[in-house]
């Protein structure tokens, strides 16, 4: 009975590291209070999120280049791929978030600025 934790164990390790090459991207993105943000900070949160947008579309166009090159070494043509584009989706969502949510603080942002 205790061989089945163990390779129960060693199976989620080695899935999990399937696709070690491909770093998943940080998000930890601050978007600041639009309200009461100044302009730098607004600026500087706007550059994360176009970095960490960036950095999605590296990690898509690393895990595309992945499953082609593991479909060439013999893998799985069915499962191989729906697996990949649940990690890319799963990161691509994350980034339509910030993207809301920073936009979502900009109109606060700019709606709080003095008329002129």
């Amino acid at each position: 009975m205790k061989i089945m934790p163990t390779v129960a164990l060693l199976a989620a390790f080695a899935a999990g590291t399937a696709y070690a090459d491909c770093a998943i991207p940080d998000a930890t993105v601050q978007v600041p209070d639009g309200a009461t943000a100044t302009k730098e900070e607004m600026l500087t949160a706007h550059k994360a999120v176009v970095a960490y947008d960036a950095a999605v579309k590296a990690y898509s166009d690393c895990l595309a280049q992945d499953l082609t090159d593991k479909i060439a070494a013999g893998a799985d043509k069915t499962k191989l791929p729906v697996q990949y584009a649940k990690l890319n989706d799963a990161q691509v969502e994350k980034v339509q978030q910030l993207a809301d949510k920073f936009n979502t603080e900009l109109k606060a942002f700019k709606a709080a600025q003095p008329t002129g």
